[in-house]
């Protein structure tokens, strides 16, 4: 946290030193005099976030680091202030480099009006004063290491794990068969060889309940076994050494290894001798760091014996590192359906009673009950416990719901779990702790684009490019690894658009750390949540917030969610807000009932996020010109129909998205933007009844010859080729080295020959390609890509007919989605897509004209969802045994002459999900005889949708 909290702020410094202050005498000995303070604090401040984290944190240090937080934060008000007031009063004609071209000829005279030398020299003097009080009452010193405090936190995080450990009674765990039979097998059955197996999941999930079950199970089977504790503490020979005991304790004899030796070599060398000739089970439980295997993986030798080694972890990258041979393993859980949730719920609750099951005047509130758990057993089962001591009647179980959100912060059977929770967050590194708080300036359930996030945390300044990587992908790597961490979900709506969301118990100790951390201030309309932060989270309604806002002066974000007319009837509320925040980077509407853009936002001069999406916002105002620092400018779904021409004026704009608004065509100005990264633009015609597009009523939008000019563009999507410009357009697009995705429409059969032959070594580096024929008659013609296959691409959607299916395809391992999409092909594609190791989503609509699809064994091994749309001719789809293991979602519509599910579905045991509509009235009597969905085929299928 602090590591990111402080960095913005000596930036600025920095900045203010190299452009600003030069010809200031006196000045920039200050600022340099201030960085070096700043510097030293931000060491301070890492130190006391992570002591903080272990509770080792009086309450007078935290006073005083929050002191510390407060003066930094007014360091960046001073900085910012004077830049804002700079800008105002040079001009500026050519946008911000001009600006900084003038501000030399004019800074004297701007020294005798602006005092930033007396208010850079006032907060040097606060921050000595408040070292010198922290220095006279010890706080400083406090922040030294303190060992026995740390083993008391490492005691503590033991204690909560041993209900996982000693289940006592059949009431207190529910089978979870699929995965435990597997598990099972693994250790008791297969080759001789040494095998790894790695159990991953979210704390709370029941890893260790679940491991030590089947461990307790088939021990036996094993000459000598052990269970090792890890957690985030630990010391590889006290490891080691509790192998040895336990391992010599069940052949009945003693060693003095563990009393001769001091080194991690002498401890391996008994241990590896002893096991030489033995059958071993060993479990490593709680594993956090990934050198772990490194180490310990010599003390376990491979001896052809059938030595099996289980590791339960919560983060997916320490599994892969423990992944050495074709034999071992890595099992996901996941959180618990409905169904297991609710047979854990009624053992638990009703364990003295009712027979174990919940009376029916109790359902609806248990249900209720049990959906806030989430799925986790470990608060499933805990909450039960607890309303199992309840008295079982309406309203005593109401208000338990109700004061369920409480009782998690408060009552001490509870507070556990958040506890066990909290560790995946304290484990993180500093700069992904800010980005995982930012999940809690979001409403519940929130669903968040993944690009959105990645903007969001850019303009904040919590991403820093380095090497060749742009700040996009080192915005993705941190949001992987907390998605590898199991704190946040990731999901992909129709196989393509990415999204992410924390997981919701960690929700609340998010909300509850920022909190602490004074990082978001919630306004719901009522009430006022936190304290004074950096970032306004408003919900519901802007009513009163107009007469708070002087509070809130120094507030760089704001958030507008689950608004309706209110906001445009409390208009003045939403000026107010623009001219007492004057220093907003971020601000974001939407959803919000918006129908215009108040002429005050050209007042905020560091806006560097502007996101407009699903407003009713019809017009964008000229001054938007001068909002010179915005990088991101979102109009999505919005009734804009032209961009004004002071766009151009945007020079540090990086993103640009205008996704079905009414926009048809750039203007001219828009190439003049040398720092635009992303264009994503098409429009909605809500006029045309034209169905026979090969892409609907969503057409692409008109860009101007010259825009081979944005050099670092890398994403152009989604614009319409028009024969007459294709030399010209051809020739821009060559420009565009850094292309990685690219979205071309209106193309013919001649126009999609020449850009494919054109660009083909061009586009090898491209991520994701859409490609869309005028109309479905069309054939696109993309075989020249064959010479120079784009092998990057992730995602690729070619709309439009095709002679044959590209081979090339087949060639590209890193493919994650496909669509075809009018493509008519007579020859059953599938065998040329099987092997595709990292296909997740295939969607075939009005692609295919033959008569039967075959899913061979071994196919599609990473493919989760499965559209059939509109295959008018196919009357068989069928599916060997395993293929399609992963399956998850399986969706077939308006395929007529098909009059049966697919053969082989019932091998499919991962289908969540089954959708069938617009089919045959034959085919809905097969599959649901008597009136019933008891099909034999389908009944492991937990959804079933018939339309």
């Amino acid at each position: 946290m602090a590591e990111n909290f402080l960095t913005p702020v000596i930036e600025s410094l920095v900045h203010l030193l190299t452009n600003e202050v030069q010809s200031f005498k006196g000045v920039r000995r200050k600022v340099e005099c201030l960085k070096r303070e700043l510097e030293i604090i931000q060491c301070l401040l890492k130190d006391a976030d992570a002591k903080s984290d272990r509770g080792e944190l009086s309450d007078a240090v935290k006073t005083w680091v929050k002191q510390l937080r407060e003066e930094a934060d007014h360091t960046e008000d001073v900085i910012d202030e004077y830049r804002r007031y700079v800008a105002q009063s040079t001009g500026d004609k050519r946008g911000f480099v001009g600006f900084l071209r003038k501000v030399g000829l004019q800074i004297k005279a701007l020294k005798s009006r602006y005092p930033i030398a007396s208010q850079i020299r006032g907060i040097n003097e606060s921050l000595r004063r408040i070292k010198d009080e922290g220095r006279a009452y010890g706080l400083s010193q406090s922040l030294g290491l303190q060992r026995s405090s740390r083993e008391n936190t490492y005691m503590e995080e033991h204690d909560s794990r041993l209900g996982s450990l000693f289940i006592v009674e059949d009431d207190e765990y529910v089978d979870v068969p699929s995965i435990q039979e597997e598990l099972r097998r693994s250790l008791v059955e297969g080759g001789s060889s040494r095998t790894v197996t790695s159990m991953v999941g979210q704390g709370g999930i029941g890893k260790t309940t679940l491991v030590k079950k089947v461990f307790d199970e088939v021990k036996h089977n094993f000459d000598c076994h052990a269970w090792i504790d890890v957690s985030q503490s630990y010391d590889v020979k006290i490891l080691v050494k509790s192998m040895i005991q336990q391992m010599f304790e069940i052949a009945g004899c003693t060693s003095t290894s563990t009393r001769e030796h001091h080194t991690i070599q002498g401890l391996i060398t008994p241990l590896r001798q002893y096991l030489q000739a033995k059958s071993y089970l060993v479990v490593f439980d709680d594993v956090w760091n990934a050198n772990f295997w490194e180490v310990i993986k010599h003390a376990l030798p491979s001896n052809n014996k059938g030595n099996r080694i289980i590791i339960t972890t919560r983060n997916s990258t320490i599994a892969a590192a423990c992944k050495e041979s074709p034999f071992d393993t890595v099992q996901k859980l996941e959180t618990w359906s409905q169904e297991m949730a609710w047979k854990l719920f009624c053992k638990k609750a009703f364990r003295y009673e009712f027979e174990s099951r919940c009376p029916e005047e109790l359902e609806s509130l248990s249900h209720k009950i049990v959906s806030k758990c989430q799925g986790l057993p470990l608060t499933i089962g805990t909450v039960a416990g607890l309303l199992s001591r309840t008295r079982k009647v309406q309203f005593e179980w109401q208000r338990a719901l109700d004061n369920l959100d409480f009782e998690f912060q408060t009552n001490p059977e509870l507070t556990r779990i958040t506890k066990i929770l909290s560790l995946s967050y304290h484990d993180l590194p500093y700069h992904l702790k800010s980005c995982l708080l930012y999940f809690g300036i979001f409403p519940e359930d929130y669903k968040i684009s993944c690009d959105r996030m990645y903007e969001l945390w850019i303009a904040e300044g919590l991403v820093k490019a380095y090497g060749n990587k742009t700040q996009k992908d080192v915005a993705k790597e941190y949001l992987n690894e907390l998605i590898e961490r199991n704190l946040v979900v990731f999901e992909l709506y129709y196989g393509a658009l990415p999204y992410c969301r924390a997981h919701d118990l960690i929700r609340e100790f998010i909300y509850s750390r920022a909190d602490d951390l004074c990082f978001c201030r919630v306004l719901d309309g009522k009430n006022l949540f936190g304290g004074k932060s950096r970032c306004l989270s408003i919900r519901g309604s802007m009513k009163n917030v107009s007469e708070t806002m002087k509070e809130y002066t120094s507030v760089r974000s704001v958030f507008l969610f689950n608004f309706n007319d209110d906001l445009i009837r409390n208009m003045s509320s939403l000026v107010t807000l623009l001219q007492t925040c004057k220093l907003l980077k971020v601000l974001d509407f939407e959803g919000a009932h918006l129908d215009y853009l108040p002429e005050e936002i050209g007042y905020l001069f560091h806006l560097r996020y502007l996101n407009l999406k699903h407003t009713k916002i019809k017009v964008i105002p000229k001054c938007i010109g001068k909002l010179h620092n915005l990088q991101s400018l979102n109009l999505m779904f919005t009734l804009v129909q032209r961009l004004p021409k002071t766009i151009g004026k945007l020079h540090n704009l990086q993103n640009l998205n205008l996704k079905l608004t009414l926009v048809q065509e750039l203007p001219l100005e828009i190439n003049k933007l040398q720092n635009l990264r992303h264009i994503s633009s098409f429009f909605k015609d809500r006029t045309s009844s034209n169905t026979s597009s090969a892409h609907g009523t969503n057409l692409g939008v008109k860009i101007q010859e010259g825009f081979g000019y944005l050099e670092n563009l890398e994403t152009l999507e989604y614009v319409n080729v028009h024969p007459s410009g294709v030399v010209s357009f051809i020739n821009d697009l060559e420009k565009l080295m850094k292309l990685k995705a690219l979205g071309l429409l209106k193309l013919t059969t001649e126009t999609s020959r020449a850009i494919s032959a054109a660009n083909a070594k061009n586009l090898n580096h491209l991520e994701h390609l859409y490609l869309a024929t005028t109309n479905e008659d069309y054939i696109l013609d993309v075989e020249p890509l064959s010479e120079s296959p784009p092998l990057q691409l992730q995602r690729l959607n070619l709309i439009g007919q095709l002679k044959e299916l590209p081979r090339w395809i087949s060639e590209l391992w890193n493919l994650q989605a496909l669509f075809l999409s009018f493509s008519k092909l007579t020859e059953d594609p599938l065998k040329y897509l099987k092997h595709l190791p990292n296909l997740t989503s295939l969607r075939l609509r009005k692609s295919y004209e033959g008569d039967q699809l075959h899913f061979e064994e071994g196919g599609f091994q990473k493919l989760k969802d499965l559209t059939l749309l509109n295959l008018k001719e196919l009357k068989l789809v069928k599916m060997d045994k395993g293929t399609l293991s992963q399956l998850k979602t399986l969706n077939i519509g308006s395929c007529r002459l098909m009059e049966e599910i697919p053969a082989g579905i019932e091998h499919l045991r991962n289908l969540k999900e089954l959708k069938i509509r617009d089919m045959t009235r034959e085919f809905v009597v097969r599959i649901q005889p008597n009136g019933g969905l008891d099909y034999p085929k389908i009944q492991h299928i937990p959804m079933v949708h018939i339309f």
